[in-house]
């Protein structure tokens, strides 16, 4: 079996030295994207993730966290972060 060394990243590590990431032998990332599904609901350092694991060649995967309690919230959050993702290219 392959085994693949990675890690699950958000606003709560803080700024993350993707070249450090990298050179520690880290093969991908998941990055949370998205959280509940108002405009204001997008991880606050998923862009900068996305952009400095991409820049260093870290295969990225993104994650939603839902807060949903019903099948119609959860819709509402999967278009969000459906909308977030749009145009973003994933390993």
């Amino acid at each position: 079996m392959t085994t693949y060394k990675g890690i699950d990243v958000s606003k709560w590590q803080g700024d993350i030295d993707w070249t450090r990431v990298k050179n520690s032998g880290v093969q991908f990332a998941m990055i949370r994207a998205t959280f509940g599904w108002g405009n204001d609901q997008v991880d606050a350092r998923f862009i900068k993730n996305y952009e400095g694991a991409k820049k260093v060649g870290v295969a990225v995967g993104a994650y939603h966290y839902s807060y949903a309690k019903t099948p119609e919230d959860a819709v509402k959050e999967a278009e969000h972060c459906h909308s977030v993702l749009k145009g973003k290219k994933f390993e």
